[in-house]
């Protein structure tokens, strides 16, 4: 994600960014963290994004639940769990498995949404 130098700058981009420009600019973000290859095979067509937690296995939308795969792979993963899956693919590495795990481990760290108390608007 870029780092903007002043307030100015954040609040054109909101104004400016509609929901899929943003949802686009994610996509960007995590094909190019991950060189645009897979990262299961290091394929570099037809790449798609994968939940490596399924969302139908209560798997989230984070950054860190989220990899740039190929869509052979992703088609193959279905919903199982990407680790059995992985090791008995023919492409199976442990180095890209170990670098996957370290992508995911922010998972563990989701942010309390309840957190946050309720907000009065002062627009009016």
């Amino acid at each position: 994600m870029v780092l903007y130098n002043s307030q100015q700058e954040y609040l054109y981009n909101l104004h400016t960014c509609t929901s899929s420009e943003a949802r686009r600019l994610w996509r960007q973000t995590i094909r190019e963290k991950w060189n645009h290859k897979c990262a299961y095979c290091d394929s570099d067509q037809e790449l798609t994004i994968d939940h490596v937690i399924p969302q139908s296995k209560g798997g989230s939308d984070f950054t860190t639940n989220v990899i740039c795969c190929c869509r052979s792979c992703n088609q193959s993963k279905s919903h199982l769990p990407w680790q059995e899956w992985y090791k008995n693919q023919e492409f199976f590495s442990e180095e890209k498995r170990k670098k996957i795990l370290e992508w995911t481990s922010g998972e563990q760290t989701k942010p309390d949404l309840y957190a946050y108390g309720r907000r009065r608007n002062n627009a009016s």
